[in-house]
């Protein structure tokens, strides 16, 4: 019989020792440069009520969820944006702007197509109150600051939209039925039955040019090649703030942008701009993020809302891979007698003070001690008898 005392759950882990002294710096890091763009960091509740991560009375598949002892249903952290679309909504803040960030465990049963963890941390921002390509702009700019200030470098932020999208399905005259099965496809990336879903309804060449949307991508020649074969459509208008985005975030130096038209997001909320930001050698991508500007009014609150969710898990391993974030600080191991205990211990407070790691062994033997030091890969062991102390190198 298995001893479930000896395991954690499937989709869970251990985290500590270097990883997790990786990823507390991750975390610093993110949170300052949030900061230093005037966002407020909130700490929503591990448990929040079921509703609120239920779409048209329908929980999603994908919720851990629990009964308390008065009979309500609860559910375990989910998504983020609704937790803090509830909090604006609750908060009584009337400000014309509001920004708001976070960093909190997320729970999820993973589908086939995402990774096999249920519990990830995750790092995002909500930008409230307008709704323009200059906000966009902050948000996906923003996202791009914090990956290189975590030392993240090789990156590719792959921009899209959702109302280009929606748009260009009206102007092919798709009936509304036809769209949300299209979506779904399209989110699934089947596009196998994309493309027999669309035989249903319009012609062959349109057929083509949607499934080569979610096959192909490219720079700013692509997008113009666009609106050069949509420049009679509605959609074109779409297009045309797509690339506003984009100049904007070139004069910014942002030059790793590709239009990518299949991004499409775990929630299915966003009306505008959709973005997902893939880092090399990682299969998912590490932000996602775009525009929700209708998600606040499910809430009783008609304000736009613009924001990103970033997998800090999937950067602390990026990082701890490519040895990008190290530390270099002094760790010396100290080893005394009972004679000598309390002045090891101010002593060793005094070092500390310095910046330097100092781990008391509590050993009985030096021996033990110098064995120990080298398991641990210490430098130095202190070694205090007789009140005096002497500095013994680790060999």
């Amino acid at each position: 019989m298995k001893d479930y005392k000896l395991h954690v759950p499937e989709g869970f882990k251990d985290t500590f020792g270097k990883e997790m002294l990786i990823k507390n710096e991750i975390e610093n890091r993110v949170l300052k440069t949030f900061d230093s763009y005037g966002f407020i960091n909130v700490k929503s509740p591990l448990l929040e009520y079921v509703d609120l991560y239920s779409e048209n009375g329908i929980q999603k598949p994908d919720l851990y969820n629990l009964i308390n002892k008065q009979g309500e249903v609860l559910a375990l952290s989910n998504d983020m944006t609704k937790s803090i679309a509830r909090f604006v909504a609750t908060s009584h803040n009337n400000s014309r702007i509001q920004k708001y960030c976070y960093i909190s465990d997320t729970l999820r049963y993973p589908t086939m197509y995402q990774g096999k963890n249920h519990q990830f941390l995750q790092a995002g921002i909500e930008l409230i109150g307008k709704s323009n390509e200059f906000n966009d702009v902050e948000a996906i700019f923003l996202a791009y600051k914090t990956l290189k200030n975590c030392g993240v470098n090789n990156f590719t932020i792959h921009l899209g939209s959702s109302d280009f999208l929606h748009t260009l399905f009206n102007d092919f005259k798709i009936s509304d039925a036809l769209q949300n099965k299209i979506i779904d496809s399209i989110d699934s990336k089947d596009y196998v039955t994309l493309k027999e879903l669309l035989k249903e309804e319009i012609d062959e060449e349109k057929t083509n040019f949607i499934v080569d949307l979610m096959l192909k991508g490219g720079h700013v020649r692509y997008i113009e090649s666009l609106m050069l074969a949509l420049k009679d459509y509605d959609s074109y208008m779409s297009l045309m703030y797509l690339k506003n985005v984009f100049t904007m975030l070139k004069e910014l130096n942002v030059d790793n942008i590709i239009f990518d038209f299949s991004v499409y997001s775990y929630a299915k909320y966003y009306t505008g701009i959709v973005f997902s930001i893939y880092v090399d050698d990682i299969k998912k991508s590490v932000v996602s993020g775009g525009r929700c500007d209708n998600l606040l009014k499910t809430f009783g609150l008609d304000k736009p809302d613009v924001g990103f969710g970033m997998d800090i898990d999937a950067i602390t391993t990026y990082c701890m891979q490519n040895d990008i974030i190290k530390f270099e600080q002094e760790k010396y191991l100290s080893q005394s007698d009972n004679a000598s205990f309390i002045k090891a211990m101010k002593n060793n407070d005094q070092i500390r003070d310095e910046g330097i790691i100092v781990v008391d062994s509590h050993l009985d033997t030096l021996e033990e001690a110098l064995a120990y030091a080298k398991e641990a890969g210490f430098k130095k062991v202190l070694d205090y008898k007789d009140n005096k102390v002497r500095i013994l190198e680790v060999k």
